[in-house]
């Protein structure tokens, strides 16, 4: 069964309201047809929802039609067909001898990643069964065990401690739900504490930019408008000395940064919700006033909405609750050394020179940074032309890019974390400067790296070693690799386990 996947733009009403959806396109004894039911489960359900959970559930259904496709009918039963396709991800699709006769060539995935896409297949799989579609859901509800009820109980607990409402405790129907459990069990995926951030290199970020971010060809220039890529460098300032996320600073507005009234020199960065956020000025339309942002696009830059409802490049995620201001909605940037701020206007003032020398000082759209060349010369910066920018410039410098050496773009973030919970920073004031909802949140950067660690256990063995009492044995890693490698070593019987003597005064256990 060939399918594609394509965004649509889809009326919701008789009015001029549309959004764009994903839609499953299957070919059909030579047509194309829409698969109506997922369709009509976005419509229903797409309000609150961001882009990745839709690709993620349009991803597991194409999975899930491929797999229909392969089997030729084997599993006629809902439940059969779900327990071999959940099978099928977890374990691969090959044999032993490396051989897959339905030539799907899945390799086997991890729970992490594969559990959230099922959670979504089942969610829509119950929908599909209520409005009638199939007569039974692929892996339906049943009556759950003690074992089952305890651990819907934990879950509940640890998701509502932190919740304004959670004293209130659970409804007659949430309570209905934790003495429930779906017939098939996915797989338990291991659990750990939350491991040390992956920071950006904190050595290196004086070469990152002077040396990163260099325009090309223009490396030996003498004008520093020429000479580096202002843009870029105001983007990465915000990711590791702001700690915003990645996809904020492209939500950003010409007027979004200000020199602070209250700090002359520094700059005041305000990141506004890209729908609810106030709209400058709050001008009026008509004698209408426009609230919010999403307003204040559609009348003036017709063809420019907010970048977490588009689609391709121009999207841009937005994934911030906790707001500095409750009414205009946005959140203040805090910089970490606190002097960054100073160095940011320098930078920023420097990018918007920059840009009108380019030619790009146009009102076209209100976005701050935006597209330097080529046929989309003058439109907003897009996510994935940043990070081809950032890639280079962490390769120029000599390290090596990947999450692991916390050299992505979300690594600056990380360190601005290390260095608070270095500094002193309270939890309630990172928590403000993160703009993280729930306190826990910050709990990674708190943890300590196995370098950390280490340097503490040292330390501790030299505090052992130095309160040890005189005469007493000191174990040290000299004494143990002597007494291995010394081969005149006597043994005598004991009763006590089994030990064996390297000299007179020196004995090791030997279990």
């Amino acid at each position: 069964m060939n399918h594609v996947r394509v965004w649509a733009k889809v009326k919701l009403d008789g009015t001029g309201n549309t959004t764009r959806l994903p839609v499953i396109l299957l070919l059909i004894d030579g047509k194309l047809t829409i698969l109506e039911p997922l369709l009509q489960f976005f419509v229903k359900s797409h309000k609150g929802r961001g882009h990745s959970w839709m690709t993620k559930l349009c991803e597991i259904v194409g999975q899930l039609l491929d797999y229909i496709n392969a089997d030729h009918g084997r599993n006629e039963k809902p439940v059969q067909l779900f327990e071999s396709f959940v099978s099928a991800l977890y374990n691969g699709t090959f044999d032993k001898e490396n051989r897959d006769p339905s030539c799907l060539c899945w390799l086997p995935s991890k729970a992490k990643t594969i559990n959230p896409k099922l959670y979504s297949l089942e969610e829509f799989s119950d929908w599909m069964a209520r409005a009638g579609y199939v007569p039974e859901s692929l892996n339906p509800w049943t009556a759950a065990t003690n074992a089952e009820q305890k651990f819907n109980w934990l879950a509940w607990y640890r998701q509502n401690q932190y919740s304004f409402l959670g004293h209130l405790g659970l409804s007659n129907g949430r309570f209905e739900d934790l003495e429930q459990a779906r017939k098939l069990k996915l797989r338990r995926q291991p659990m750990g504490k939350n491991g040390s951030p992956k920071a950006f290199p904190a050595d290196y970020e004086m070469a990152l930019f002077r040396d990163g971010f260099v325009r090309p060809g223009k490396e030996n220039h003498e004008d520093i408008l020429e000479k580096f890529d202002w843009r870029g460098i105001c983007i990465a300032m915000l990711l590791i000395y702001g700690a915003r996320r990645l996809s904020e600073p492209f939500h950003l507005w010409s007027g979004d940064v200000m020199e602070n009234p209250s700090r002359p020199g520094e700059a005041l960065v305000r990141i506004y919700h890209p729908v609810e956020g106030a709209a400058p000025q709050n001008p009026k339309i008509n004698g209408r006033p426009v609230t919010n942002r999403q307003a204040y696009l559609q009348a003036f830059y017709p063809g420019y909405g907010p970048r977490d409802s588009a689609t391709g490049n121009y999207h841009a995620g937005f994934k911030g609750r906790a707001f500095t201001d409750d009414k205009a909605l946005f959140i203040h940037v805090h910089w970490l050394p606190s002097d960054m701020a100073e160095a940011f206007m320098w930078a920023y003032h420097n990018y918007m020179q920059q840009r009108a020398k380019l030619g790009l000082h146009g009102s076209r759209h209100p976005f701050a940074f935006v597209t330097h060349q080529g046929k989309n010369k003058g439109e907003p910066y897009t996510i994935r032309a940043f990070e081809a920018t950032w890639k280079r410039a962490v390769l120029r410098i000599g390290l090596p890019y990947g999450k692991i050496y916390g050299t992505t773009p979300h690594g600056g973030r990380h360190g601005t974390g290390v260095r608070a919970n270095r500094g002193g920073v309270s939890q309630s004031d990172a928590q403000e400067m993160f703009a993280h909802s729930s306190p826990e949140s910050q709990r990674t950067y708190r943890s300590p790296s196995p370098e950390q660690v280490t340097e503490s256990l040292v330390a501790a063995t030299i505090r052992i070693q130095d309160e040890h009492p005189a005469g007493e044995i000191r174990p040290r890693a000299a004494s143990f690799i002597s007494a291995w490698t010394n081969t005149e070593q006597t043994h005598e019987p004991c009763n006590k386990k089994h030990l064996f003597r390297t000299d007179k005064n020196k004995w090791l256990r030997h279990d």
